[in-house]
């Protein structure tokens, strides 16, 4: 299944291949029967993944967000992608959005478990659309996709 291999390719830089590995929680927090993964021996662990969808946008003539025509399309576009995301097993969506260094951040958070199946599909075809249609969008720039952990604490 591609979700153990999901969990292996998180962190590119980590120096083995084995620095994921499924843990076996303390008797006292078995409560959940949610798939867990450990990153080495470093002590974190997670639950989540998240797929983060990135760009830079342009400032409006006032010099920041609030007038910002690109800005404005990003939010239109995740409007029109929100029901889909939210159609992905077990999905919360977040939005980030710096005024000062002008990210639009979209981060689709799923349980590990249920993460693999759109991993397997390679995220398609809601990333493919929605990447290429953010990167028509004039006034954005540094279009990327990141894989992360993500963990209430």
């Amino acid at each position: 299944m591609k979700t153990a291999a999901v969990a292996l390719g998180l962190l590119a830089a980590a120096p083995s291949a084995l620095a994921f590995a499924p843990s076996v929680p303390p008797p006292s927090h078995r409560a959940s029967s949610r798939l867990n993964a450990e990153i080495g021996d470093t002590g974190v662990s997670f639950e989540n993944v998240a797929r983060e969808w990135r760009c830079k946008y342009s400032p409006g003539p006032s010099g920041g967000p609030g007038d910002s025509e690109s800005l404005k399309a990003c939010q239109s576009l995740l409007d029109e992608y929100l029901p889909k995301l939210k159609e992905l097993p077990g999905a919360s969506i977040t939005r980030q959005v710096c005024g000062g260094c002008l990210d639009f951040k979209v981060s689709i958070t799923q349980p590990l478990e249920e993460h693999g199946a759109w991993a397997d599909a390679d995220y398609q075809p809601l990333e493919g659309e929605f990447m290429e249609k953010l990167k028509g969008i004039e006034g954005t720039s540094m279009h990327e996709v990141q894989e992360i952990t993500f963990e209430a604490l």
